[in-house]
């Protein structure tokens, strides 16, 4: 009976761990953080910003380590990547400029 149980619940974390999904901004396109940052309207901006900071805080607060870099110059890096990458997702540029600065 234990190891059904133990089955069980090592089958519930694995689904779940397979079925996260990302929301908000770091699930859309680069093509829209560009947009946004190189004309959009205060609130397309704000968007992006207040996301990726979240982002990066958590990431920092989780792997105890800190970018080196303000907040400046890991946009411009992130601007840089998404450019070059518009069809990828913001996640995905933040995780490529995260791991440049550590």
């Amino acid at each position: 009976m234990r190891i059904l149980i133990f089955g069980l619940f090592l089958s519930l974390n694995l689904n779940q761990a397979e079925a996260q999904v990302m929301y908000g901004p770091g699930n859309k396109p680069c093509s829209a953080l560009v947009k946004a940052w190189e004309g959009g309207s205060f609130f397309d901006k704000n968007f992006f910003d207040a996301w990726v900071n979240g982002f990066v805080t958590g990431a920092n607060w989780k792997s105890k380590k800190s970018v080196h870099a303000d907040e400046t110059i890991f946009g411009m890096e992130l601007l840089k990547f998404c450019k070059s990458n518009p069809s990828e997702n913001v996640f995905t540029g933040v995780m490529q400029v995260y791991k440049g600065f550590n």
